[in-house]
């Protein structure tokens, strides 16, 4: 057994990096920490493994935030496995800042990507955001709808059906993307 995105290994809990791939596996897809594993993989166990768990709580739940949902557990050779799921309500922070594994290493995530966690965490994606331009025009769209679908033009209660239109934002990024003329690349 070897380190990968997923599991990491630490020889003893007086270290907090951990918490950085404890942020890293909360914002994406989950993973492990065996705690009373040296780098090599050679097992050191953990002395006073049920003492260890409550330290790390501690510091879990005083450094991350939100709190992720995690269990530990101790085994039988005094090892300790904290296993970390994949949070609903992204970005996991430890001190003020997003994190995500590549590969064995756990690194700060970029602008882009962490305000993509925070999308993510609110269930929403980035075609869903309130267009910035609101006077769309959709030409093309409609023709292609009046020949395939057979209906007679396009309105607002099909672009809501679309989800591209809602009473309460406009139009959506979404829209924006189908419109005749749009800002995007």
């Amino acid at each position: 057994m070897r380190e990968n995105r997923f599991l990491e290994f630490k020889e003893n809990i007086h270290s907090n990096t951990f918490l950085k791939t404890i942020s890293a596996f909360a914002n994406y897809e989950g993973g492990k920490i065996i705690f009373g594993i040296s780098d090599d993989g050679t097992v050191t166990g953990i002395t006073h493994p049920e003492d260890a768990c409550l330290d790390l709580e501690n510091k879990i739940n005083g450094s991350i935030k939100p709190v992720p949902e995690y269990s530990l557990e101790i085994q039988k050779d005094l090892t300790i496995i904290l296993a970390v799921h994949e949070g609903k309500y992204k970005p996991y922070l430890y001190k003020g800042k997003a994190y995500k594994r590549s590969d064995t290493a756990t690194i700060e995530v970029e602008r882009l990507e962490y305000n993509r966690l925070i999308l993510e965490g609110q269930n929403m994606s980035f075609e869903e955001l309130k267009s910035s331009k609101q006077d769309l025009m959709f030409s093309v769209l409609e023709k292609d709808f009046i020949r395939i679908m057979g209906i007679h033009s396009l309105n607002k209660d099909i672009l809501k059906t679309l989800e591209l239109y809602s009473d309460q934002q406009g139009f959506n990024n979404a829209a924006a993307l189908m419109a005749d003329e749009n800002q995007f690349p």
